[in-house]
């Protein structure tokens, strides 16, 4: 062979090779956006409870179940039986089997018919990854191109998993895990040799080899497969009966649907992970959960005559905010009753469950446990006059902080709230998470509970106080976490309360002295460990709602009804209660942990009526927690030698019923207790005028005498004596009221629209 020769030769050895090079370059490099989403596709994540008990397998799109195992969890006799069915050489071509391919069209061309194919797994796989819609030429052409593309990019391995996870079955199910659960009710791993054929004849024809609807058929196939595959028919004694058996023992497989609202909930968080993990373990406990709905269900079929027709149920460990039970409603599939709509996350009046928070941020804007609020007939607001009712339609008068929190008292509390100003506490929700109240206008109704969150803001809130005033989000957790008992570092953790603050908070609300002037001593709120309660009524009774917790567990509850009638009867928030006292015995059996005390401040015997330091002429007094720094100073001025002096701003609620005591309205200044400056009233012109009179009330003043005018008329003036109340008539107009007492002068101005 001469020189030139060579030269020829080793110029297309050099050309071939950098062809090669060239496509190499290409089907490794060149873009494959179907394969990049592939391989981020949702999966069928299993969720498991902390025991291990199986949740949901997460269904798909369509109720598709595509289960994930990995390769080295795939039994080998199931990675042997695969290959051997789809591609014998599988580890011995790169993606295109060219001996198969000859093979197979001279098969054709003989039979004149397509009796054979070549498809590897890869050009398989290729196939799901961008799917054809006609088996054409060109199509071949490009799977055999995706075929070696996926070769250059991955292992033998790798596409193996992937085509094993990937691989249809019909009846809504891909991948050799979901397949034999969908066609024999268990894993992979429990699959005999027999029952692994089956599964692997399925994908060529589904129909024909579903062994739930054909088991011979699938048997026969299998034992041929088992024949090609082995080329030593009986070489285990395994016969075509064996396969037609192992076929006649499917059994389908029922899906667990545990926690349905819960599962939802988590699907659609992104960091949950449900769509992109094989598995999850989860601080859920289904024996917690079972306990939780059925309690729930007996409570609501017991009330279903009051209207109440559904309820709601959350329960978390205190410290880590990992939810532990989540009850959407009585019943997911009772469409009756809107089962599908989850309690837990859809927004409903709380009442007086949302106290707790304002009595907080009292706390620590200068008020004290001992500190006394007024619990009398009070008007708030101007040209939306707001005025609360107890529960109970009565008035306390003098109240301390601790006993106006415990027992509920709706007066108190929009008192606070007036004092404190709503953009202050509308800001500490917002630290508290309550992304309900956003666009909420509840004005002072808000100390109340009048606007609408949802029982989650409500558990997910109520937990810090136990948690020494730190917010955790309610989150899934994981398996363990139940044993991790810590509130710092947490993901999402930060401060909202002084540690004091949430103590105090702790030992009002589990105080059952202090609870007892709204509601005695209920069995309902007694614990034989350390607990706290509150409780709440929506103002039109459409809903009740409880929360409960101890150092370890916090547990909600709500009751009611999705189609917002009023519960009726004498149902009350203690109902639910009950249902959260249950959990927690159930949750912390025998275990006692108990509430932390505060480190800034110290127990000091006060005057259980004035909330000052207990005086020599108190008749009763109690130990409560008063600031360390300073205590409370100040000796109780309301108990004298001569009985009791009750201060001006309780004169209505003194002259209600005949009490023992005065009243010291001359030691004070005078002040006009009603109507409130800038107030606006209404005159209805179809009503008599002689039926419409505004009242006007006043306190203090050192004289006992007092002269009223209205807008400067002193041709008309009046005086009145102690108590200085009167009527005058109401009249459209702007108008200013202007009592005159001894050297003292107040004045009040309003409109009648």
């Amino acid at each position: 062979m001469n020189n030139r020769v060579l030269r020829i030769l080793l110029r297309c050895a050099l050309y071939a090779a950098a062809a090669a090079g060239m496509f190499w370059c290409v089907i490794r490099f060149s873009p494959y956006p179907a394969y990049r989403a592939f391989i981020v596709r949702k999966v069928s994540t299993r969720v498991y409870d902390r025991s291990g008990s199986l949740i949901q397998i997460v269904s798909l799109e369509d109720g598709l179940r595509r289960e994930w195992v990995a390769l080295e969890d795939v039994p080998p006799d199931a990675v042997r039986i695969f290959t051997e069915a789809e591609d014998r050489r599988f580890y011995s071509h790169h993606g295109v089997d060219v001996g198969a391919v000859l093979r197979a069209a001279m098969q054709n061309v003989r039979e004149r018919r397509t009796v054979s194919g070549a498809s590897t797994i890869t050009m398989q796989l290729a196939r799901i990854i961008r799917p054809a819609g006609n088996r054409t030429v060109g199509a071949k052409i490009r799977e055999s191109f995706d075929a070696m593309r996926l070769e250059s990019r991955c292992t033998k391995n790798r596409i193996l998993e992937l085509y094993l996870n990937s691989v249809p079955f019909g009846f809504n199910c891909e991948g050799v895990a979901s397949a034999a659960r969908t066609f024999f009710g268990t894993t992979l791993d429990r699959l005999t040799k027999e029952q692994l054929y089956c599964l692997a004849v399925i994908p060529r024809r589904p129909a024909l080899y579903n062994p739930l609807v054909n088991p011979e058929q699938c048997g026969t196939a299998a034992y041929e497969l088992y024949r090609a595959a082995e080329k030593n028919e009986g070489a285990e004694g395994l016969t075509k009966r064996d396969f037609i058996n192992a076929a006649e023992r499917a059994r389908g497989y029922s899906y667990p649907y545990n926690m349905p609202h819960y599962v939802r909930w988590l699907s659609g968080r992104r960091e949950s992970g449900i769509y992109t993990r094989p598995e999850i373990h989860i601080s859920a406990s289904l024996e917690i959960q079972r306990r939780a709905r059925d309690l729930l269900s007996s409570s609501v079929a017991h009330y279903a005559g009051n209207r109440v027709s559904n309820g709601a149920v959350v329960v978390c460990d205190t410290q880590t905010g990992a939810i532990i039970a989540w009850v959407g409603s009585t019943d997911f599939f009772d469409e009756k009753h809107n089962g599908q709509i989850d309690g837990v996350t859809t927004p409903e009046q709380p009442g007086s469950s949302m106290k707790p928070f304002l009595y907080a941020l009292a706390l620590e804007h200068g008020f004290t446990p001992s500190s006394v609020l007024p619990d009398i007939p009070s008007e708030f607001g101007f040209d939306k006059l707001y005025a609360p009712q107890n529960f109970n339609n009565r008035y306390s008068g003098p109240v301390r902080l601790r006993i106006a929190l415990a027992s509920s008292l709706n007066i108190p509390a929009v008192y606070v709230l007036n004092t404190l100003g709503m953009n202050t506490y509308a800001d500490k929700l917002k630290e508290l998470a309550f992304t309900s109240l956003d666009h909420s206008d509840a004005g002072l109704g808000l100390a109340l509970g009048n606007a609408e969150v949802t029982i989650f803001e409500l558990v997910q809130a109520f937990s810090v106080f136990p948690r020494d005033g730190m917010f955790v989000p309610l989150n899934e957790g994981t398996a363990g976490s139940v044993q991790t008992r810590s509130g710092g570092g947490l993901s999402g953790s930060r401060r909202v309360y002084e540690r004091d603050t949430a103590r105090l908070i702790c030992d009002i609300l589990s105080d059952a002295d202090a609870r007892a002037t709204g509601f005695g001593y209920a069995k309902t709120f007694i614990t034989p460990f350390p607990s706290m309660f509150k409780t709440g009524t929506a103002n039109q009774f459409q809903n009740i709602t409880a929360l409960g917790a101890t150092p370890l567990y916090t547990v909600g509850v709500w009751m009611g009804n999705f189609s917002g009638d009023t519960v009726i009867g004498k149902t009350g928030s203690s109902i639910p209660a009950k249902i959260v006292r249950e959990l927690l015995l159930t949750l912390q059996g025998s275990k006692s942990v108990e509430f932390k005390r505060p480190e800034q401040y110290k127990r000091e015997r006060i005057c259980q009526l004035s909330g000052m330091k207990a005086g020599p002429y108190c008749p009763d007094t109690v130990e409560e927690y008063v600031p360390a720094g300073r205590g409370e100073d100040r000796t109780c001025t309301w108990h004298t030698s001569s009985g009791v002096e009750y201060p001006a701003e309780y004169a209505q609620w003194f002259r209600l019923k005949e009490r023992n005591g005065m009243l010291l309205e001359d030691t004070v200044p005078l002040v006009i207790q009603s109507p409130r400056n800038g107030s606006v009233f209404f005159y209805n012109p179809s009503v008599s005028a002689y039926n419409q009179n505004m009242v006007i009330e006043a306190t203090g003043g050192r004289s006992d005498s007092a002269v009223v005018s209205v807008d400067g008329d002193a041709a008309r003036a009046f005086t009145i004596s102690r108590p200085f109340t009167c009527t005058i008539p109401l009249k459209p107009g702007s108008h200013t009221v202007t009592i005159l007492c001894g050297d003292e002068r107040a004045d009040v101005s309003f409109t009648v629209k």
